[in-house]
């Protein structure tokens, strides 16, 4: 018996279904291995925490290449046609390594590209439903806002940080209210801002991407500098502690010193500069734009005479 053609099986493709069949098998197949493979994700996350830890310990020119070189795979496979939960794991990464790009570009005096991954980070944070990554977006703004001079700017990009409300992001944003209070010469909000650092929530062993987890030698270094900026008593003996309980070479041993330094100017000339020194042999290998500043701060501290006002004892009002 001959063959049967099927209805239809000659007419033309008038309609170019034919095509649209093939690219809709492209389609699938492009869905099916979109996905990066469980192993990759995890290397993802696990690389997120090690950023995390070493952000402000390693120098720049050992981070900058990793982080750029994730930064780019995971725009890559975002651009793909990814699993829903994927794409929103991989939003996640991509917030947090525009994050991590951001400080480091506002550590090193880049502020475009500070802005441009602070911008990044907070459209990233928009599209998910992640405290977290939404107050570290606001916390970076407030840290470009001040390593830029504007100081207004950064306390209100604090406050919003602040305003989230996660348990490990509460250090951070109180520290910065902190230092940018102090730095305003704002006595009132240092000390309303000191009560929530005190206050801040126990976080202790829990691994979140960001910022490192804030410590009490994190908070030594901030209270120190802010005692010192205010000229405030008990600000050299905050110093010391502060010094004593730093790891040399460090950033936060160049935060303490700082404190220490502006302490001394108008009592210890001499040492005073024995610890800039120090202060710029720690920027020798770990460069920051920040800490730098500090220096410039105390130089000026040095060269300008002192100016007699009557002492105000912390938490005074």
């Amino acid at each position: 018996m001959d063959a049967v053609e099927l209805p239809g099986a000659q007419v033309p493709d008038r309609f170019g279904l034919s095509a649209a069949a093939r690219a809709a098998a492209m389609i699938s197949r492009e869905i099916a291995y979109a996905d990066p493979d469980p192993l990759a994700l995890s290397e993802f996350d696990d690389r997120l925490y090690r950023y995390a830890t070493t952000l402000l310990s390693v120098p720049h020119t050992s981070l900058l290449g990793p982080i750029i070189g994730d930064w780019r795979r995971v725009q890559a496979a975002l651009a793909r046609r990814l699993s829903p939960a994927v794409h929103i794991e991989l939003t996640r990464v991509a917030g947090y390594l525009s994050f991590y790009l951001g400080v480091l570009s506002a550590d090193t005096g880049a502020d475009t590209s500070a802005r441009r991954f602070a911008t990044l980070t907070e459209q990233f944070a928009a599209q998910l439903d992640d405290r977290l990554l939404t107050g570290t977006s606001r916390s970076l703004d407030a840290a470009i806002a001040f390593a830029d001079g504007r100081l207004d700017a950064a306390r209100a990009a604090a406050a919003r940080a602040a305003a989230v409300e996660h348990p490990y992001l509460h250090g951070w944003a109180a520290a910065a209210e902190v230092t940018l209070a102090a730095a305003a010469g704002d006595e009132p909000g240092v000390d309303a801002a000191l009560a929530r650092l005190r206050d801040r929530p126990v976080v202790h062993g829990l691994r979140h991407p960001g910022w490192p987890a804030f410590d009490d030698v994190r908070e030594a270094c901030v209270v120190a500098d802010a005692m010192a900026r205010l000229g405030v008593p008990g600000a050299r003996s905050a110093a010391w502690r502060a010094v004593a309980i730093t790891t040399p070479g460090t950033l936060e041993r160049g935060w303490a010193l700082a404190a220490l330094a502006t302490t001394l100017v108008n009592h210890d000339p001499a040492t005073a500069g024995g610890v800039l020194d120090e202060m710029v042999a720690i920027l020798d290998t770990r460069p920051s734009r920040l800490l730098a500043t500090r220096v410039h701060e105390v130089l000026l501290l040095i060269s300008t005479p002192p100016v007699d006002h009557a002492p105000r004892t912390a938490g005074a009002s």
